[in-house]
């Protein structure tokens, strides 16, 4: 059935089409008359991949006051229903993460991340390409976690920044490198399950 539309006369006006597991055609400039008419054939391409599933989720952590809040850098892992990994990927600062191009049959998402414990592991169907939006939690592991270690490396995006344990032996000062990240955009890092002691942060631009 043909659905009506509406264009300006005298002015350009651009024509696509687009269908459902095709990509949007290329655009077709006309402009129109009183009286005239113009025939258009837009081709659109089949492509395979807009015909398989997703999954889009969010992953939280529930803080102090009980609020469930977005979890960064969290590691999430889509198994399928052998228990075979199929792909890997990690939070976004708002928590979420995504998988594209995934066929038909039952998915397994684990989440994992340093000073927290999943709350369980979350199970999805993907059928006839559908997308799947979930939400994944985790809980701070209180037996790991004792603390953090942050600041902020003014207008030094990308900076190398190592965590080192100060000990004492025998009056002698000893400084043990234990944990490594980078700077984000921002200058900010962030060390998690810290346990209790004393610590040093060095910093090193990336060469």
């Amino acid at each position: 059935m043909p659905i009506p539309f509406r264009v300006s006369l005298r002015e350009p006006n651009t024509l696509a089409a687009v269908k459902e597991g095709y990509r949007l055609s290329d655009a077709a400039g006309v402009i129109l008359s009183q009286g005239t008419t113009i025939e258009i054939n837009p081709v659109c391409t089949a492509e395979a991949s807009l015909t398989l599933g997703a999954i889009a989720g969010v992953l939280t952590v529930t803080d102090a006051s009980g609020t469930a809040v977005p979890l960064a850098g969290g590691k999430i892992t889509l198994q399928n229903n052998l228990g075979q990994t199929v792909a890997v990927t990690y939070t976004a600062e708002d928590g979420e993460f995504a998988f594209y191009d995934l066929a038909d049959g039952i998915c397994t998402l684990l989440s994992s991340a340093e000073g927290y414990q999943s709350v369980s592991a979350m199970t999805t169907v993907i059928a006839n390409g559908s997308i799947s939006n979930v939400t994944m939690a985790m809980t701070i592991d209180t037996r790991t976690y004792n603390g953090t270690v942050s600041g902020i490396i003014r207008n030094k995006a990308g900076c190398f920044v190592g965590l080192y344990r100060v000990d004492n032996i025998a009056g002698i000062r000893k400084e043990t490198l234990i944990a490594v990240t980078k700077t984000n955009s921002a200058g900010k890092y962030l060390f998690g399950s810290v346990v209790s002691g004393e610590y040093l942060v060095k910093a090193k631009l990336e060469q």
